[in-house]
């Protein structure tokens, strides 16, 4: 098999495998939308580039050894930055869920002061008449 047609496969599949990864990530709610679309259009590009794009002759410029080299480094960016999305969005969800909870807080505790205006007000009015 020529190297061409085995750096195309590999290429897909890293698409293909991206898009799964992305998806279920979203399924198990591990990133939010946004991320889950722009690692989904990330994976479609990889997967058309893998399809579309014909490397030919590409052995003549770069040996297999630095091929694999930079097979190693794409992956570790895609990792990294795959990472860095899933922590974000967790973190965005964490912040939403904390927002939220902030803002019942607040509304028990308006609701508690107002009883405490109307106990007090009753505790003179009832301390006015004795």
């Amino acid at each position: 098999m020529e190297p061409g047609i085995v750096l195309r496969v590999i290429v897909i599949l890293t698409g293909v495998f991206l898009l799964f990864v992305t998806l279920s990530s979203l399924a198990k709610r591990r990133m939010t939308e946004p991320f889950v679309l722009t690692w989904g259009l990330i994976s479609v590009i990889i997967v058309l580039g893998g399809i579309l794009l014909r490397p030919t002759e590409w052995n003549r410029y770069i040996s297999g050894t630095g091929m694999l080299l930079v097979g190693m480094i794409s992956f570790c960016v895609i990792f990294g930055t795959y990472f860095i999305s899933a922590r974000v969005s967790e973190l965005m969800r964490k912040n939403m869920e904390l927002a939220m909870q902030l803002s019942l807080m607040k509304q028990e505790s308006d609701e508690m002061k107002e009883q405490l205006a109307k106990l007090t007000e009753a505790m003179g009015k009832r301390e006015a008449d004795l």
